[in-house]
């Protein structure tokens, strides 16, 4: 079939990409051979609004439709180098792939110190077709595994003790963010100086813009002093029946005293409430491995595949 591509132009593309991933990931099985939804909002929200790392949507999104306006394929950046190809499962073949990376290739701005440019693919270890079409345009793997993890809810969640003093809830209302926002701080740039800091707690309005945001999903650990000591973000797809867990982690004075854990099976017991049957996580580190390990526990391996340009 014949296929053409096209940039992004309106609004109304996002909203035909994120119906374009829901049905894709139920066909796959709801494996994230391409993004859920919920990885697509978080990355218009933080990563392209608060980190700005890669341009607009309308110069870095490309569609690939069928005559009929069918959306075929969908490839971006991530930011740093990174691509994402997200490709209906009825129209992947070899051509199809290789006319995205190229297309990638050719649109990545980022670069190495070196003036090369540098571009890498995750895959699964199990995605034997797309390892082979990396190979042949010259990519190598280089390390860098990721682990995507989840867990069916299909049995009750089991209760986990809280460390004394410490209290489960969700997020309370703007007045929490700067509270919020200091515990990111703590949470993923503890050795960092607190200097460093800038006090702008904005960007966490972008994250609760997004379409799938609730508060009601956004679970914290409240300390004896009030302050938030951890934290739980899910984004919850009701059209898949699944979540994403985006925002994890624990600040570094409240660390060790299994928070992490208890704000995500209080997030996974509200999820199944709401119906839910599955939830998602990425590791990148062996500190979220351990926890994901131990809250949801399937494993899948994905890794990542470098070219220079």
């Amino acid at each position: 079939m014949q296929l053409t591509f096209r940039p992004y132009r309106t609004e109304d593309d996002y909203w035909r990409v994120r119906n374009f991933l829901r049905e894709v990931f139920l066909l796959n099985g709801r494996r994230e051979h391409s993004w859920h939804v919920a990885r697509l909002d978080y990355w218009r929200q933080h990563l392209v609004l608060n980190l700005q790392v890669c341009g607009p949507l309308e110069q870095v999104i490309t569609l690939w439709e069928t005559a009929d306006g069918q959306i075929a394929g969908v490839v971006h950046p991530v930011g740093w180098g990174e691509v994402r190809l997200h490709v209906h499962p009825h129209f992947r073949t070899p051509v199809l792939e290789n006319e995205m990376l190229t297309h990638a290739e050719e649109k990545l701005p980022d670069r190495s110190q070196a003036g090369k440019r540098i571009v890498y693919v995750p895959v699964f270890s199990t995605d034997i077709n797309r390892q082979q079409v990396l190979a042949q345009r010259g990519y190598s793997r280089r390390g860098g595994r990721a682990h995507y993890w989840s867990r069916d809810l299909d049995a009750p969640i089991p209760e986990v003790p809280v460390a004394p003093g410490y209290t489960i809830r969700a997020m309370g209302d703007p007045a929490e963010h700067p509270a919020r926002s200091w515990a990111s701080w703590r949470a993923f740039h503890a050795d960092e100086p607190v200097t460093n800091y800038d006090g702008d707690w904005s960007w966490y309005q972008n994250i609760q813009s997004a379409p799938l945001y609730r508060r009601d999903l956004d679970m914290v650990a409240a300390a004896p002093n009030g302050e938030i000591a951890a934290f739980s973000t899910f984004y919850y797809d009701d059209f898949s029946r699944s979540a994403v867990a985006v925002l994890v982690g624990t600040a570094a004075e409240h660390q060790r005293r299994g928070l992490g854990k208890a704000v995500m099976f209080e997030g996974l017991r509200r999820l199944q409430r709401m119906g839910c049957t599955r939830v998602l996580a990425n590791g990148y580190d062996p500190p979220a491995d351990a926890l994901y390990g131990s809250v949801l526990g399937i494993k899948e391996v994905s890794e990542t595949w470098f070219r220079e340009l």
